[in-house]
């Protein structure tokens, strides 16, 4: 099997109600994280075997870093968002790629912990962790278009 790579690059990020509000292009860092946690505790049996704990999924979250954007305008701003929408439950769609999955669902926005500034005449970044409240829904993506392949030759050329 040969090696398959996937890079996160002209994908999307958006947060609200459906069309939402497209912060793509603030997000330098994006990814689903899962935890998981025992499921109860290991059993020995009268011959000695260990039956070990079980596991369950405990929670999801969308995390990553976005570039502070507190000077752009009203109702553009992803830090305004999370001001704005702080602690409440919105709808997320989140595409790592052209050629990847749609990830959605509802997430809880929290503003981050370090917002409104940073290093001096730096590009300030927050880091966000956002946990899901509902189950992660993943859409395959649709089927790679062939736009610029070559038509079959036709019999007879």
């Amino acid at each position: 099997m040969a090696v398959e790579e996937s890079k996160l690059k002209d994908g999307t990020l958006t947060l609200g109600t459906a069309p939402g509000l497209d912060f793509s292009c603030q997000v330098t860092n994006a990814r689903i994280n899962s935890s998981y946690d025992d499921d109860g505790d290991a059993q020995e049996t009268l011959c000695g075997d260990v039956i070990p704990a079980g596991r369950k999924l405990s929670g999801r979250s969308l995390a990553g870093t976005f570039i502070q954007d507190w000077t752009a305008a009203a109702g553009a701003s992803i830090t305004e968002y999370c001001y704005d929408n702080d602690l409440a439950v919105v709808d997320f769609s989140y595409v790592p790629n052209v050629a990847g999955p749609t990830l959605s669902g509802q997430l809880r926005v929290e503003v981050p912990a370090e917002t409104y500034g940073g290093d001096v005449n730096a590009r300030l970044t927050s880091d966000f962790e956002w946990q899901l409240t509902g189950p992660l829904v993943r859409t395959p993506p649709v089927a790679a278009t062939t736009a610029g392949a070559r038509e079959p030759a036709a019999v007879g050329d």
